[in-house]
């Protein structure tokens, strides 16, 4: 018997709207096997950029598979920067949860018997938690971002804030609604079973589709070998051919923090020109809020020159991209926040590429320790982040292929996406049973 579960979560990939897929959509179609039909319902507005695809006057706009659906709601537009970009975005969220509560949007749709709801922002759980009311089915509770403790790391906001009042009373109602609660984060439970919450908890951390993998692996040491990898017809003339290229690959937002990462290659680029090292080349590759500001601080740099901004790729490209790597590069904020865990798509991704990772996070990402397919360093630190990339840059190529070599392994040993698809059929198929299980006789007399 097919049952249907329901993923609302606003910012959703899917590989034919937006190039690439992501952790939903991998998981949509992995449990197809154990007997799920999934619905992930999204927002009309794309991560990071804000443009909006559902145009007209239409409300939704969906597409049907053959073992999973997605179902668009209609956005409001937020690309640009600044304050209006704040204001817009704010819309967007507020949009979305209307129209996901909203009477008939989702007619049509199949009836759940699980609804999960992700809080890339906490507004879009609490109505996936009441739609799982209006439908009587199990709710599962899946934070990715917690909340507020991201807008009081990230943005500074004071506890007494009346948002962060808000919030937590979002956050308290959504746990309380949950039968269940997953996370790609390994410390949520530890979280909530310290506000009170006793909710049984699984960790389903990100993961990789091996089915995208690419056989043709490079494996060479990330110097230049005058192959063309981008899409576009612009060669690598520019570039110095023997420079060891650090690679970043994703969005650029504030959460990125790529600042760091920028006066981190300028302080290694100059070091190593000063000492006679190898030439070193910073290449960025992807789009998000912050790149205007980015590249702007990048000019003023005596760096400059060596750093390459390809913007937004086709996913294929960024990994070719990230397979031709020297090393492939992570930066976190010093927060508090991350004690209760860091599960980047990102570096699962990287490991997939076979390339060694530096990793500036204040708590070491368990596969690339487990693997030792990296080097960590302190997180937000220029000047630590400057010595990693000299230390990945003065090893011998066969040392790096080799770490590349570990953490492609443990990635596709641990972290396939149908395993993981497999732990969280596991959880749905639990609550489900649970749910239609007999309330026990608890008045006693006849046995």
């Amino acid at each position: 018997m097919t049952r249907t579960l329901w993923i609302i979560n606003h910012y959703a990939h899917h590989r034919d709207r937006d190039g690439r897929a992501t952790r939903h959509q991998h998981l949509a179609e992995a449990l197809a096997a154990h007997g799920w039909h999934t619905v992930v319902i999204a927002a009309g507005t794309d991560h990071p950029t804000g443009r909006s695809h559902v145009s007209g006057l239409r409300l939704r706009e969906r597409w049907s598979g053959d073992d999973h659906e997605f179902c668009w709601l209609r956005g409001v537009d937020h690309r640009g920067s600044g304050r209006r970009r704040t204001v817009r975005r704010v819309a967007d969220i507020a949009v979305f949860t209307a129209l996901l509560l909203a009477p008939g949007t989702l007619r049509g749709l199949p009836r759940p018997d699980v609804v999960i709801g992700g809080s890339f922002h906490p507004f879009a759980a609490l109505a996936a938690s009441t739609l799982a009311r209006r439908f009587g089915v199990p709710f599962v509770f899946e934070p990715r971002d917690l909340w507020p403790e991201s807008v009081v790391g990230l943005a500074g906001v004071s506890e007494r804030h009346p948002l962060v009042r808000v919030l937590r009373a979002v956050e308290h109602r959504t746990v309380s609604r949950a039968v269940h609660v997953t996370s790609p984060l390994e410390g949520v439970g530890r979280y909530y079973r310290e506000r009170g919450h006793h909710v049984p908890f699984t960790w389903v951390p990100n993961g990789v589709d091996l089915s995208e993998e690419r056989d043709g692996h490079d494996g060479h040491d990330g110097r230049s070998t005058g192959r063309r990898v981008t899409a576009d017809a612009d060669a690598d003339a520019d570039a110095d051919a023997d420079a060891f290229t650090v690679t970043y690959l994703g969005s650029m937002g504030p959460a990125n923090a790529l600042e760091a990462v920028l006066d981190g290659f300028d302080i290694a680029w100059r070091q190593s020109r000063l000492d006679g090292g190898p030439a070193l080349a910073l290449r960025l590759v992807g789009d998000g809020s912050d790149v205007t500001r980015l590249r702007e601080r990048a000019s003023r740099l005596p760096s400059a020159a060596a750093v390459r901004w390809d913007g937004r790729v086709p996913q294929d490209v960024a990994r070719t991209i990230g397979r031709s790597a020297g090393c492939l590069v992570v930066n976190m904020h010093d927060l508090p926040l991350y004690r209760h865990g860091v599960s980047m798509n990102k570096q699962y991704e990287y490991m997939l590429l076979g390339r060694p990772l530096l990793v500036g996070a204040p708590v070491p990402l368990e596969p690339v320790r487990a693997s030792r397919c990296g080097v960590h360093v302190e997180p937000d630190d220029p000047g630590a982040l400057a010595a990693g990339m000299l230390r990945l840059a003065a090893m011998p190529a066969a040392v790096r292929d080799e770490m590349g070599r570990r953490g492609r392994e443990h990635v596709r040993r641990e972290h396939d996406y149908r395993a993981l698809a497999a732990t969280l059929a596991e959880v749905l198929d639990g609550v489900v049973v649970d749910r239609q299980a007999p309330s026990p006789d608890i008045r006693g007399g006849r046995s």
